[in-house]
C-alpha cells in the first residue's frame, strides 16, 4: 500500500473540516472520514489514497479544478515546509544545493515512487519523477509550485520550473521538470 506522511496531508484535512457544510462528504470514502476525523500526526505515515481523495476533494471545490492555483499552493506549502521543517538545509545563495537534493524530499513525503536531480548546469536541473501516480496532473503542479519556491527562497532569481514532459499525457510514468534560475 501507498503511504503519504502526515505533513504532507494535514493541510488538506484541515481546510475539510473547517467547511461543516458537507461538499466534502461526496469526494471521501468511510474510512477517509474515519482517518481525517483523528488528529493527523507529522511524522505517521497515511494511506495515499486518503490523501489524494482530500487533494481532489479541495482542488474541486476550493480551486474549481484550476491548476494555476494548485502550483500557488505548492510555493506557499514550499516555503511552510523550507521554512520549517527543513530550515536548516536552506542555503542563501545556493539554489543548485537544495533542489538536487530534491528526490530525497520527496522520499520524506512518500513511501514510493522515484526521483532523480540530474545536475545541467550550475543553475539549471532537470528533475525526473517516476512511478508516483502519473495520472494526478494536481499533484505535479503542485510539486512544481515548490520546487520554484524551493529556489527562490535559496536564492534564485528568474526561476522558471517548466515541464519537459508530463505523464498524464504522455501516458508514461514519469514526470520531468526543469528547473532553472539566473
Amino acid at each position: 500500500m501507498k503511504r503519504v506522511k502526515g505533513t504532507a496531508l494535514v493541510n488538506f484535512v484541515k481546510t475539510i473540516r473547517a467547511n461543516k457544510s458537507g461538499v466534502y462528504d461526496q469526494y471521501l470514502t468511510e474510512e477517509d472520514k474515519d482517518i481525517i476525523s483523528r488528529k493527523i500526526l507529522a511524522a505517521v505515515w497515511y494511506p495515499y489514497e486518503t490523501f489524494k481523495r482530500c487533494f481532489n476533494a479541495t482542488f474541486e471545490v476550493i480551486a474549481k479544478k484550476e491548476l494555476q492555483m494548485v502550483e500557488q499552493w505548492g510555493r506557499l506549502y514550499g516555503e511552510l515546509i523550507m521554512t520549517d521543517i527543513y530550515k536548516d538545509t536552506l542555503k542563501k545563495g545556493d539554489p543548485l544545493d537544495h533542489i538536487k537534493k530534491v528526490p530525497v524530499y520527496i522520499r520524506t513525503f512518500f513511501d514510493f515512487g522515484q526521483g532523480e536531480a540530474v545536475v545541467e548546469k550550475p543553475n539549471r536541473v532537470v528533475i525526473k519523477l517516476t512511478d508516483y501516480d502519473p495520472d494526478f496532473a494536481p499533484l505535479y503542479h503542485f510539486l512544481r509550485g515548490w520546487f520554484q519556491r524551493m529556489a527562490e527562497l535559496c536564492g534564485g532569481q528568474n526561476v522558471k520550473c517548466e515541464f519537459v514532459n508530463k505523464s498524464w499525457e504522455d501516458k508514461t510514468n514519469t514526470t520531468t521538470y526543469l528547473v532553472s534560475w539566473t
